[in-house]
């Protein structure tokens, strides 16, 4: 089993890694870093301007965005075009591709999502209070089940970008701001919850258990991966 995740982790990460691909990533990060020193330069309070910039730009938008673009292609592009026969065929628990499929997608999303969060951080010189390794813990902990969601969305619907974006600009930045009950069904709020535990900085939507903030979001992506693994158990593949 171990080579078949190996087998199927590389073909996944082959795909993933494409110049088009790249380029529209490294936009987004510098994107982010640019607006993060315009917004950083000569505020009064650095350290908040920093947390408050992870928080609104970061966690609640670069990062989900990010995880959907790499996430619901990892195997969406196979079962776009009909090719995720080839894979589908292969002598492989449904299990295996669709872990190693997710570990493909996190293995590029989280160091897309960790550089421009630690640069913007670092270029801001707020490293100490927290700060630098809240980021980090907050930025790791919602891209591991926001990319592990989207892969699955990748290979259940025809255009995972447009139902990807609907669910992050609608419910994690909208509904789920406005609503109690919502709110703890948003991954943002526990990202949230980590950057604002370490850095003492007070941040709305951010006030789950310290235990939720990491059992939700591996919760949430244990169900991904069995959802997947379900997923390619019952689809039909031409």
């Amino acid at each position: 089993m171990v080579l078949q995740f190996f087998a199927i982790y590389r073909l996944v990460l082959r795909h993933q890694i494409t110049r088009g691909r790249a380029l529209l990533v490294a936009a987004i990060s510098a994107g982010g870093i640019l607006i993060g020193a315009a917004v950083l330069r000569n505020v009064s309070d650095p350290t908040d301007a920093a947390v408050n910039f992870v928080f609104v730009l970061g966690l609640g938008l670069t990062i989900p965005v990010v995880s959907l673009m790499l996430g619901s292609r990892a195997m969406g592009e196979w079962y776009d075009d009909e090719t995720l026969v080839y894979v589908w065929l292969r002598p492989v628990p449904r299990s295996i591709i669709a872990l190693a499929a997710i570990a493909a997608a996190l293995s590029i999303s989280i160091p897309a999502n960790l550089v421009p969060m630690v640069a913007t951080v670092l270029a801001a010189g707020e490293t100490g209070g927290g700060v630098l390794t809240g980021t980090m813990a907050a930025t790791t902990l919602v891209t591991i089940p926001y990319t592990a969601v989207f892969v699955v969305l990748g290979i259940t619907v025809k255009r995972p970008l447009a139902f990807g974006l609907i669910y992050v600009f609608i419910w994690e930045f909208f509904i789920s701001r406005g609503a109690e009950g919502a709110a703890r069904l948003s991954i943002n709020s526990y990202g949230s919850t980590i950057l604002s535990n370490a850095t003492g900085i007070p941040l709305t939507f951010a006030d789950r258990a310290e235990w939720a903030t990491t059992a939700i979001p591996a919760a949430v992506t244990i169900i991904a991966i069995v959802l997947g693994t379900l997923r390619l158990q019952r689809m039909e593949v031409a």
